[in-house]
């Protein structure tokens, strides 16, 4: 496989792509778009295949799908922006809080107690950082 450095506008597109899909930018997603471009393409194919696709579950399932992933596999505060940002996106989605505090309740079983508390954590500091960007919490 190719890693040399592609031209600049390649991997810009490739970055923004990733950023973009994502809602949220990580510089990590920077770097191996300049470094590794043709894994980023892999990932952004992978990422058509899970969200563009003829599928069961719309997007919002998805990040619903993707914030207990995030719960149950990283309770630690080293997480705690990807789990956040996969909140907001999620909430902005249409997602209730309650939705997703019922969907971490059941975890709480498999992955503790743990689980719950922190990630009903970090909802709630999403839904605050949400009201002061103009979101307003459903009713």
């Amino acid at each position: 496989m190719d890693n040399k450095k592609k031209p600049e506008y390649e991997t810009k597109k490739l970055f923004d792509t990733f950023a973009s899909r994502r809602g949220h930018v990580y510089p990590a997603h920077e770097w191996l778009a300049n470094r590794f471009p043709a894994y980023v393409k892999i990932m952004l194919d992978l990422d058509d295949e899970i969200r563009k696709k003829t599928r069961r579950y719309d997007e919002k399932m998805h990040e619903l799908f993707h914030i207990v992933a995030l719960a149950v596999k990283g309770s630690n505060p080293h997480n705690q922006q990807h789990l956040k940002a996969h909140l907001k996106k999620g909430l902005k989605l249409g997602l209730h809080p309650e939705e997703i505090a019922e969907a971490l309740m059941v975890c709480v079983n498999p992955g503790g107690a743990m689980v719950l508390t922190y990630s009903v954590t970090c909802m709630l500091e999403a839904i605050e950082e949400l009201k002061t960007e103009g979101w307003k919490e459903p009713s």
